[in-house]
């Protein structure tokens, strides 16, 4: 449980220090020892755009495939 707790909190720790490091949220320290936070505006949509996409064909050819086959006259195990 306490493992658990303790790999939480380091987890918040790495994304604060990842947002903070991408930009997303400035931290500013005033002259009076007063800190303030200052975040960017998170824009979330959709929006229509031409990609590349690979194309799939299916074609049916004739192949050479290995084959396993069992002679049927042997019997097995005979006691």
């Amino acid at each position: 449980m306490l493992r658990t707790l303790l790999l939480l909190i380091a987890l918040l720790i790495v994304i604060g220090i990842a947002l903070v490091g991408l930009g997303v949220i400035n931290l500013n320290r005033g002259s009076d020892g007063s800190l303030s936070i200052e975040t960017k505006d998170v824009e979330v949509g959709t929006t229509t755009t031409n990609v590349q996409l690979p194309v799939v064909r299916m074609e049916n050819r004739a192949l050479e495939v290995p084959r396993v086959g069992v002679d049927g006259n042997q019997q097995g195990n005979a006691q």
